[in-house]
């Protein structure tokens, strides 16, 4: 269409002439290059089978991963419940043992109120009666050095009247 011929011949032409004839020409000046589309149909193929083939790697990798975990879960499983009992056993012995331990902190905390009552009435008394021989004793042996009569008040001896050194009777 590049002749000055061809806008004239283009005029005398009908609807179905001029379409035709823009076929023609788009055809000619598209050339398909059919060596290039079937190569890159090729490479096309190529991948969609490369990529097929690595799912059904995938496919088969998972499949044995299934297995293997099944295998690693049924031999775990007894291990696990076994364990799980005896943390179970441990657990009960443990609250035993807590069971014990409180019991035994109530023995001993009755016995300790046992012997502070205890303390407070029939040691005391025993005490008592241990200090008063004692403070007895002291006074005997007072009047028996000076004579004189007296009694230890506040830790120190008093003497009531008379008393005095054996060496020099007006002391």
């Amino acid at each position: 269409m590049t002749d000055s011929a061809e806008p004239t011949r283009v005029a005398s032409m009908s609807g179905d002439e001029k379409a035709a004839a823009l076929c023609d020409d788009v055809a000619a000046s598209v050339h398909p290059d059919t060596e290039a589309v079937a190569q890159h149909c090729g490479q096309i193929e190529r991948s969609a089978e490369d990529m097929l083939a690595r799912l059904d790697e995938l496919v088969a990798v998972l499949n044995k991963l299934r297995e293997d975990s099944k295998e690693q879960r049924e031999a775990l499983t007894p291990a696990l419940e076994a364990w799980a009992s005896g943390l179970a056993r441990d657990f009960a012995y443990l609250d035993s043992a807590e069971d014990t331990v409180e019991a035994v902190k109530g023995a001993v905390a009755n016995v300790e109120h046992q012997l502070a009552q205890l303390e407070s009435t029939e040691f005391r008394r025993a005490r008592l009666a241990d200090i008063e021989k004692a403070r007895k004793g002291i006074e005997g042996l007072f009047q028996g050095w000076g004579g004189g009569q007296g009694s230890v008040e506040g830790g120190y001896w008093t003497s009531i009247g008379g008393g005095g050194d054996a060496k020099d009777p007006k002391r």
